[in-house]
């Protein structure tokens, strides 16, 4: 598969599965939604998230580093920014918020370069 629909496949597989999790009412998924579009509005997530994914853009393990990234983002700035206890929720929820933006931006770099 090319690279625009495979992201394109994900995306809808994502968009199924949380428009399932609300109208089955799954509230795992849900709080896991509320809690990432929640990081999302962060500006310290979206400069970290876009700079991470324009400067390893080239990079052959390129979603590791960028999971590693958002994991030691997150932790960061929990523990420096926002203060606070570093839960595994926590991380969760930044770390998607840091991985979506990612995705976000490097699906808008895929439609417009092809």
């Amino acid at each position: 598969m090319r690279k625009k629909s495979t992201y394109l496949v994900l995306l809808a597989v994502i968009a199924i599965v949380v428009a399932l999790a609300y109208i089955l009412n799954i509230v795992m998924i849900k709080n896991i939604v509320a809690g990432v579009v929640a990081n999302i509005q962060s500006l310290w997530i979206l400069a970290l998230s876009a700079a991470a994914a324009f400067i390893l853009t080239d990079n052959k393990y390129y979603w590791f580093m960028n999971i590693a990234c958002g994991v030691l983002a997150a932790v960061i700035l929990q523990i420096f920014v926002y203060g606070g206890m570093v839960t595994f929720w926590v991380v969760l929820y930044k770390t998607l918020a840091f991985l979506t933006v990612v995705y976000i931006l490097n699906l808008a770099k895929i439609l417009i370069t092809r």
